[in-house]
């Protein structure tokens, strides 16, 4: 059965483009009508991008290959820049929008958008950002299923689990930018019709609010990988499934395991071996070579060349064993980078 790849790239690169466009539309429809809530949707928007274009950096630093200063990799710069991410939309987004909001709302001043035309401006803006970030969701939604599909996992199993946090961070900011594009709607809307500016400024401190809320549940959900998670059940599965498999193998222990990032797994683990089996055909190359010089006059140096002969064999015998058992891991979960066997 053919099982269809997943672009993680896909969902954040679609994402900048859309709030691109969005911020440039909803700074325009401030310029016209002086909504502090539209004021805080483009704010949210401008956040958006910067934070998005953290979460590409970490992806493209996080794809970078082993140095001397970091074996193992860059993968987990992608936390780094996700958690930054993460700061950058409680300050920007939430800090600077509950502001703007709370100081409309103390000072009273008067809504200027109360002409028709500037009115249907307004809306066709929230329409268009309406569509460009429902868009933006979609993608992000369509990324989860496949990759949640692909490992036999519910949707909402799979965002609460995932060990990318980007896809999770790009599918919480387009339902936080829907969301408060529809508390812009209503504020603008509410004070449109009746002159007062308490529901424009309500509309945005619940804006800078909801994106408060999304910065915190992303931060704490980067903190997972930035404190050395273990590796997923679903992965754990596949890994001790592979292992029983192997008749060699008696028993496993002391396993530990690390998510180094999304597409970099670590596991330590140690193995104790069917020596009897492993060793069978090897014991009887000796009981052989030891026949062949005759058991009851078996000359002292030519004993010991055997018996070198023989502890060689079984280490590299040993060594190749392990070798084909870190190559089945490997095959069967491919994001398995690192593994150490003792």
């Amino acid at each position: 059965m053919k099982v269809d790849k997943s672009n993680p790239n896909k969902p954040i690169i679609v994402a900048i483009i859309a709030n691109l466009i969005i911020a440039i539309s909803k700074g325009v429809g401030y310029l016209f009508s002086g909504s502090t809530a539209l004021l805080s949707e483009t704010i949210h928007s401008i956040a958006d991008v910067c934070n998005q274009s953290l979460l590409f950096i970490g992806v493209k630093r996080g794809q970078m290959g082993e140095t001397e200063l970091l074996n193992y990799g860059h993968s987990q710069e992608r936390f780094f820049w996700n958690l930054l991410s993460a700061v950058g939309i409680f300050i920007l987004g939430c800090g600077v929008t509950v502001y703007h909001g709370i100081h409309q709302f103390l000072s009273k001043e008067k809504f200027v958008g109360k002409d028709e035309s500037i009115q249907i401006i307004i809306l066709l803006i929230l329409l268009v950002s309406l569509i460009a970030e429902t868009y933006s969701f979609k993608v992000a939604i369509n990324e989860i299923k496949l990759e949640a599909k692909n490992r036999n996992k519910g949707f909402r199993e799979y965002l609460n689990n995932s060990i990318d946090p980007s896809i999770s961070a790009i599918f919480w900011e387009d339902f936080a930018a829907i969301l408060g594009i529809a508390f812009a709607f209503i504020g603008i809307l509410l004070t449109n019709i009746t002159g007062d500016t308490t529901f424009d400024s309500v509309a945005s401190i619940l804006i800078g609010l909801l994106m408060g809320y999304i910065a915190l549940h992303l931060a704490i959900e980067n903190k997972k990988f930035l404190v050395d998670r273990s590796i997923p059940q679903y992965e754990m599965n596949q890994i001790l499934g592979t292992l029983k498999e192997n008749k060699i193998i008696t028993s496993y222990e002391d396993i530990k395991s690390i998510v180094l990032g999304p597409e970099r797994l670590k596991i330590r683990l140690k193995l104790n071996l069917d020596i009897n089996n492993l060793f069978k055909q090897d014991i009887d190359f000796l009981i052989e070579d030891l026949k062949s010089m005759g058991v009851k006059e078996i000359q002292s140096e030519k004993a010991r060349e055997v018996i070198k002969n023989y502890n060689k064999n079984l280490f590299i015998k040993r060594e190749l064993t392990l070798k084909e058992i870190e190559k089945s891991l490997t095959d069967k979960v491919s994001t398995l980078k690192h593994i150490d066997i003792i």
